[in-house]
């Protein structure tokens, strides 16, 4: 992830330097490479891998939009489990300014990141930039202040202008092509500290929460990321972040988590579904068919294999 402390304008250019020194894929050998992927694949990055070269389900376009799927979410496991919703909009122009209260999230219904925290803890002197040009898929922790409608009228209009399916340096992600660009505006949530809350990201497989990822600090300049299994307990696996000096406190709620995930899971072969813990209890954040774009990798190299047993490839001939 590119550095929040970086200079908006600096940000493409690192992002291209970044994707040269680790071998990522542009554009034209990305679709190249998709199109080379394993028909018979036995680990997780694989079975990823082949999700995103051949699966074409219209089930992954739902998951993968943050308006239509919350439908989904409500018909599964009820509405009192999704964000207070302030509006939906497919324009800057539309947006009811009036109705936003004084903090707010402001997201994308169409990619990943795209966000904008409109928040009093945000850092001092944390403004959107004066200019959308060198934004992207950027995430953002502000201050409210006069500048805040404006400049996100700007950034919602370049947003509405891209389209997630693929990016430099990364593989395409056929899931988000159809999607409508849209934006929505949501409560923001506080987690039992009064600060931004961990996000509990659940792997599930064939229905089954195999994996949990907590993922801690993500708008505190300290992002964090560590692994648990179904029973909460730490299992030695690690990721590319680093992990806390402590272990994650796991909430009362962790168990009662595991059951909507798999809810949400159900009949599904692979979906990870992220939840948040907060004092006005579990909200869903979203459903991810691609986690990491499958670059991310895993320490030992083991969890590949133990992964991929669990997720029964769907038979696309049906």
């Amino acid at each position: 992830m590119i550095g929040a402390s970086v200079p908006q304008p600096f940000k493409p250019s690192l992002r291209r330097a970044r994707d040269v020194a680790t071998g990522h894929w542009p554009k034209s050998l990305a679709y190249w490479r998709l199109g080379r992927t394993d028909q018979h694949p036995q680990t997780y990055t694989d079975k990823l891998l082949w999700r995103m070269a051949y699966d074409r389900r219209p089930m992954l376009t739902m998951f993968a939009d943050k308006v239509g799927v919350r439908d989904y979410v409500a018909d599964r496991i009820g509405d009192e489990h999704l964000s207070q919703l302030y509006g939906v909009y497919a324009h800057a122009s539309e947006v009811d300014w009036a109705v936003l209260p004084h903090e707010y999230v402001c997201k994308a219904s169409h990619g990943s990141g795209a966000v904008v925290l409109v928040r009093d803890a945000a850092p001092v002197g944390s403004v959107l930039p004066a200019s959308p040009r060198f934004v992207g898929w950027d995430r953002f922790d502000v201050r409210p202040g006069p500048t805040v409608p404006p400049r996100l009228w700007d950034l919602i209009d370049k947003w509405m202008s891209l389209n997630f399916e693929y990016g430099p340096g990364r593989l395409p992600e056929w899931a988000y092509r159809d999607i409508p660009p849209r934006v929505l505006f949501e409560t923001l949530l506080s987690g039992p500290d009064g600060n931004v809350p961990s996000d509990y990201k659940f792997y599930t497989f064939d229905g089954t929460v195999r994996l949990v990822q907590i993922d801690s600090d993500r708008f505190g300049g300290r992002h964090f990321r560590e692994y648990v299994g179904r029973d909460g307990l730490p299992n030695g696996i690690k990721g590319e972040l680093g992990t806390p000096d402590e272990a994650a406190t796991i909430p009362e709620s962790f168990a009662r988590m595991v059951e909507i995930a798999e809810e949400l899971a159900r009949g599904v072969d692979f979906v990870r579904v992220d939840l948040y813990d907060t004092p006005d209890g579990i909200i869903f954040g979203e459903l991810t068919n691609y986690p990491g774009a499958a670059v991310e990798r895993w320490e030992p190299e083991s969890v590949e294999v133990e992964l991929g047993a669990h997720w029964p490839l769907p038979d696309l001939t049906q």
